[in-house]
C-alpha cells in the first residue's frame, strides 16, 4: 500500500483544469493507493476559489463598463462589433467560473481520507507565529505550516508504508529544509502528478 498526501493546490489544479493527470488520479486511483488530505485544505480551497471568483467578477464588471462606454459611439462601424465581442467574453467568463466551481465541488465531494489537525501542533504553530516566527519551516504562511505538520504527524502512524506528497507549491514545500524533513519522515516529494505516477508505477511493478 502506498500513501499519497495532497494539499490545497492539488484540488485547485483540478478545479482550474491545469493538470489532467491529477484529475485522473483523484477519480481513478489504483486500489493500492490511499490518498490523504489535511481537512483544513478544504477551507483553504474555498478561500482560494472565492478570490478566483472575485477576480472574474471584477473582469465582468470592467467589461460591462467598457460596453456601456463603447455603445455610446454612434458613428464607428467597429463599435457594435466590439460590444458584441465583449458581451460574448462576459458569457464565456461566466461559463469558465461555473466550470471551476463545478470541478472544485466534485473534487471536494470525492471520497478522500481526511487528516484532522492535531491540537498540540496547531497550538505550537500559532504560538510560534506570535513569538518565534523564525523557527517555522515555512515563513509567513500559517496554513502551509499546519498542512506540513499534519502530514508529518500522520506519516508517523504508517512507518512501514511507502509515502509520497504532491504539491506544485515548490516556493514553500520545495525548500531544501522542508524537503529534508519530508525525506526524514519517509515521504517522497513531487511537484507534478506525472512524476509521482512514474515513481508509483515503477515502484509498484518491483
Amino acid at each position: 500500500m502506498t500513501i499519497l498526501y495532497i494539499e490545497t493546490n492539488f484540488l485547485m489544479t483540478i478545479a482550474k483544469g491545469q493538470d489532467t493527470r491529477a484529475d485522473n488520479l483523484l477519480y481513478n486511483r489504483p486500489k493500492s493507493l490511499k490518498i490523504f488530505i489535511p481537512h483544513i485544505c478544504y477551507i483553504e480551497a474555498i478561500t482560494v476559489y472565492k478570490l478566483e471568483k472575485q477576480e472574474k467578477l471584477n473582469f465582468k464588471r470592467d467589461m460591462e463598463l467598457k460596453i456601456r462606454e463603447i455603445a455610446r459611439d454612434q458613428t464607428s462601424n467597429y463599435a457594435p462589433l466590439l460590444v458584441q465581442q465583449l458581451q460574448q467574453a462576459i458569457i464565456t467568463n461566466d461559463g469558465l467560473l461555473n466550470d471551476i466551481e463545478s470541478r472544485l465541488d466534485n473534487a471536494i465531494n470525492t471520497r478522500i481520507n481526511i487528516i484532522n489537525v492535531n491540537f498540540n501542533n496547531l497550538k505550537n504553530i500559532c504560538q510560534s507565529v506570535l513569538t518565534q516566527p523564525e523557527i517555522l519551516l515555512i515563513k509567513n504562511d500559517i496554513m502551509d505550516n499546519i498542512i506540513l505538520q499534519s502530514i508529518l504527524y500522520h506519516a508517523q502512524l504508517y512507518p512501514q508504508e511507502d509515502k509520497a506528497f504532491i504539491s506544485n507549491n515548490s516556493k514553500d514545500f520545495g525548500k531544501s529544509e522542508v524537503k529534508e524533513v519530508l525525506r526524514n519522515a519517509g515521504i517522497k516529494y513531487f511537484t507534478i502528478t506525472q512524476d509521482f505516477l512514474n515513481w508509483f508505477n515503477s515502484h509498484s511493478s518491483t
